[in-house]
């Protein structure tokens, strides 16, 4: 046969199609081609088109008898969705649809390179031998990972490797003798990579979590972890997501301590567990009630003793890691006239032995109706109702029922320019105490009103390019009546005085309040300047001015400036005071300030806080950047609290480094006594794009 200018094309199976132990269909073109009765070869511009894929080849030999089709010389390959090879041999049987290749450089669609000795393909399945993989610039790259043999599905995009070293240039920084990963971005079961550390007190640290991506709205991750001078234990959590408005995470955990461990720590318990559960959930029944809208929220930490919180290297959303650990479940449900909520409460206070005495809100209830109009349309009104249950099993309990009604009327003067209300707010409370066999009375009723005038103003005028709004107000609050049964409050608390840590009622003083807020907009009404200065007098007080408080924040392009001062006029002293100003722009950031409190009502008038807090981020380039901050004590002149850390990204790797000093709280020990300790840590993390990273913790 002699020189075609186009090919030739071949039909190895009816009309395209296959069936078991017959070739796949192919179509060869080439400049030239030649042939025998048994084989094939073509050259020049060689193009051959099989299954869904397109490869371009210098030479291809085909032998009907073997029915092996091989490509030779810089040979590349388009398709198996969305993969790319290039080989210098390649060799098809079209009867197994199985594919071998010489040192093969393979791509996919997400950048992930791998070259490989030798390789084999089967249904899409990659077999591969001794092979170099990575994301980065094939020519230089940055990271590597190397293995002896590795295996690849295509179609779900997976990678399982076997005898893998990670190396950062040429330095080897991680071993592993199995990973498995994918290679897109869709979350996919395997080992995660490994958490590791090292503390004086426990040894080297190592934690490996194992994901299980169970279905598209849920997955289990089991955190087993080892530290080699105190014990071993784990943690597992799920976390799923039940509808489109609804997610939520369950975590249980438990790790027991060596007896050599507890005794040289004088630790109570050798046994650390507990569960937490976290949901957050909108329209869990007003989506089948028009008009309503309602929401469920949960955040539940059961533990029976801190360390199940130390213990964990990533921890769920809590509400701090302190020794009085608190749940709550909150539901709402509401339209525009009614309001109505549950609210539960649990503590767990880790520093007593048992939690027995400690006081749970369990439940509290409120129904409220909105501000709606009381026969005329200045003429207004509200209702709150609200009960509540204070429970415990050792100590007195309240059952308490309480209704809020205030009324308000309001007029308005010389155009808008001057308003008055007049308001009444009454009140009814029930409580009812038990499990306590030494009270006197067992219940108690308060109803009391309060009188309220006020005139206040809303004035907006325009300056030029700026827009501003000043709102003065004057407030009286004037006691009323009250009526105490069985007896007057404070000497049921006289008589039974265990009752004080569960409530308080009484009437206000008498006072008068001068408030003037006033905001700064520009054209665009952002806002520039904000005050808010507020003044209280007690005339039945032997002193009867109240502290001076006053906040004010300046917004000054990429500047801002903020204080919120309070002012104590009998010991001229400042009580308490908050600044900060901070700065932020495309390249740095950085926010100073300062936290200042008195406790007034102590006679020695004792510094609770004076801290300077510190913190900033420069962007040194948009790969390397250099962040930090600390918690100054001006009274103990020491850092209590910093961290300063560095990142380094590029396209397809980046680290970062940290190092942290915080304050834990600890155990209480065998013999009742609990305290907080100064922890250090040191942690690297590394992430090599776009599939994996893994870093260290170091206490």
């Amino acid at each position: 046969m002699g020189k075609r200018l186009f090919g030739i094309l071949l039909l190895l199976c009816c009309n395209g199609m296959s069936y078991a132990g017959e070739s796949r269909a192919v179509e060869v073109t080439a400049k030239e081609v030649a042939g025998t009765a048994d084989t094939i070869d073509a050259k020049g511009g060689v193009v051959v088109y099989y299954e869904d894929t397109v490869l371009h080849a210098d030479r291809a030999h085909y032998d009907k008898r073997t029915h092996l089709l091989t490509l030779e010389g810089h040979v590349e390959t388009i398709g198996f969705h969305g993969s790319k090879e290039q080989t210098e041999y390649l060799q098809i049987d079209t009867r197994q649809n199985h594919v071998s290749f010489k040192e093969l450089f393979f791509s996919n669609e997400n950048d992930i390179w791998l070259v490989s000795e030798e390789a084999n393909r089967s249904e899409g399945n990659y077999s591969f031998g001794r092979s170099v993989l990575s994301s980065c610039d094939v020519e230089d790259p940055i990271w590597t990972m190397r293995f002896k043999k590795a295996e690849y599905d295509s179609q779900a995009q997976y990678m399982k490797l076997y005898d893998a070293k990670i190396y950062f240039d040429d330095m080897p920084i991680f071993y592993t003798p199995y990973l498995a990963f994918s290679t897109n971005s869709e979350r996919t079961s395997g080992l995660l990579f490994p958490i590791f550390g090292y503390t004086g007190n426990e040894g080297f640290i190592y934690e490996q979590p194992i994901y299980w991506a169970i279905d598209e709205s849920m997955d289990l991750e089991f955190n087993p972890q080892i530290r080699t001078d105190r014990s071993v234990g784990g943690y597992m959590t799920f976390r799923f997501a039940d509808s489109p408005n609804s997610s939520g995470a369950l975590r249980i955990g438990y790790f027991k301590d060596r007896t050599s461990y507890v005794e040289e720590n004088n630790l109570p318990e050798s046994e650390h567990y507990g569960l937490e559960f976290l949901y957050d959930a909108s329209e869990v029944i007003s989506d089948s009630f028009e008009g309503y809208r309602d929401g469920l929220y949960a955040n539940v930490t059961l533990l029976n003793d801190i360390d199940y919180l130390n213990l964990q290297k990533t921890t769920l959303e809590h509400f701090g890691q302190v020794p009085l650990q608190e749940s709550r479940l909150n539901y709402y449900i509401t339209d525009d006239t009614w309001y109505g909520a549950m609210y539960a409460k649990y503590f767990i206070d880790t520093r007593l032995s048992d939690n027995d005495a400690t006081i749970q809100t369990l439940p509290e209830l409120q129904l409220h109706r909105y501000v709606d109009r009381l026969f005329w349309d200045n003429l207004t009104y509200s209702l709150d109702i609200k009960t509540r249950r204070l429970d415990r099993r050792e100590g007195t309990t309240l059952n308490q029922v309480e209704l809020r009604v205030p009324v308000e009327f309001t007029m308005a003067f010389w155009d808008d320019y001057l308003n008055l209300s007049l308001g009444e707010s009454l009140y009814f409370g029930r409580f009812f105490f038990g499990n306590d066999n030494t009270l006197v009375h067992d219940y108690f009723q308060y109803n009391s009103n309060v009188h309220t005038a006020k005139l206040f103003s809303d004035l907006t005028k325009r300056y030029g390019s700026f827009v501003h709004v000043l709102q003065p107000s004057l407030s009286y609050v004037k006691p009323g009546n009250e009526s105490q049964k069985p007896v007057a409050f404070e000497r049921m608390l006289t008589q039974q005085p265990q009752v004080r840590e569960l409530f308080s009622v009484g009437l206000p003083e008498e006072q008068f309040s001068l408030a003037i807020n006033q905001y700064v907009y520009d054209e665009a009404m952002h806002l520039i300047f904000f005050q808010r200065l507020s003044q209280s007098y007690y005339p039945q007080r032997d002193y009867a001015y109240s502290e001076l408080n006053n906040e004010m924040q300046f917004n000054w392009n990429r500047w801002r400036f903020y204080n919120n001062l309070h002012y104590n006029y009998e010991y001229d002293k400042v009580s308490e005071s908050s600044s900060y100003v901070t700065y932020k722009d495309d390249t740095y950031s950085f926010g100073i300030g300062h936290s200042f409190k008195r406790d007034m009502l102590l006679a020695e008038h004792n510094i609770t806080a004076n801290d300077i807090n510190f913190d900033f981020r420069y962007d040194y380039s948009e790969r390397v950047a250099v962040y930090g901050g600390l918690t100054y004590n001006l009274e103990d002149h020491a850092g209590t609290l910093w961290h300063f850390g560095t990142a380094y990204k590029r396209d397809c790797w980046s680290v970062s480094a940290q190092v942290n000093a915080d304050i834990l709280p600890r155990p209480t020990d065998a013999d009742g006594n609990s305290d907080a300790t100064q922890e250090y840590s040191f942690m690297v993390l590394f992430s090599f794009i776009p599939f994996a990273s893994f870093g260290s913790d170091q206490p």
